[in-house]
């Protein structure tokens, strides 16, 4: 039998003159590629260098929104209003469309960064709002949220919304991961080993050891995480090894409906 998933990165993670991940370096080894849209980090070049390195390699690209909070780097909660998550994400979608756009690409998908992905899973509120600025712009985008309240809005508001699986970050007992201030180096065999038990077990286990059932058509890979490119190649040779097959987004979506 031949498995298949998807694997999605975050990337144009810097600032100005400094860059945070090897974007250029990780985007052969990724399908999906999620371009920080400046409000956790980004600016308009690194969106456009990105960008146009993730289209000639023939990957997809998605906004990878988020709340406004460069210092903390989207990572620590902030209590926003609905309407005004609603504005920051339509602007961040349409700012990053431009590149994409101008590079005669086709936007695919929106995933929200850090914090943001589980307040929108935990807060009905907050995913209505995300939901909403992503139906208005393009009711053809993927949402890649957090489990809850997304994906039982969806047909709501005539999108796909899937969520994720974590091989890099630890789950907690109700599902969402443990985020990490500052994103520390990945044991690859370790992360390639939960890759593979997501995929053929639908399954991962969290802190406290309980067993948690994750249905999801694409694994999440940290474009921040200090040994990405060691961690990556290891993670694609395993998954050559148990023959799963690494694919684009939609392709990963569609065996899943």
């Amino acid at each position: 039998m031949t498995w298949q998933i998807n694997i999605n990165s975050d990337m144009g993670e810097g600032f100005g003159r400094w860059q945070l991940g090897p974007d250029e370096e990780l985007i052969p080894l990724v399908p999906t590629v999620n371009i920080a849209c400046g409000f956790h980090a980004g600016d308009p070049r690194i969106m456009h260098r990105v960008t146009k390195a993730a289209l000639a390699a023939g990957a997809d690209v998605g906004a990878h929104v988020a709340l406004p909070d460069l210092r903390g780097f989207g990572r620590r909660p902030l209590d926003i209003a609905p309407e005004d998550l609603l504005d920051d994400t339509l602007y961040q979608i349409g700012a990053l469309d431009a590149f994409v756009r101008a590079e005669g690409g086709t936007l695919r998908h929106v995933k929200p960064h850090g914090s943001l992905y589980a307040m929108c899973g935990r807060r009905e509120d907050y995913a209505r709002a995300l939901l909403e600025a992503v139906a208005r712009y393009d009711r053809n985008l993927i949402v890649i949220a957090g489990q809850g309240w997304p994906a039982r809005l969806a047909a709501e508001h005539g999108l796909t919304v899937w969520h994720e699986g974590y091989i890099d970050l630890d789950y907690q007992p109700d599902g969402f991961p443990r985020v990490e201030p500052r994103k520390q180096p990945g044991d690859p065999a370790d992360v390639a080993r939960r890759a593979v038990a997501i995929v053929k077990e639908r399954a991962a286990t969290a802190l406290d050891g309980s067993r948690i059932e994750v249905d999801t058509p694409t694994v999440c890979l940290h474009g921040d995480m200090p040994n990405v490119l060691e961690v990556a190649a290891t993670l694609r040779k395993r998954l050559a090894d148990e023959d799963i097959e690494v694919v684009d987004l939609a392709t990963a979506v569609a065996a899943r409906c």
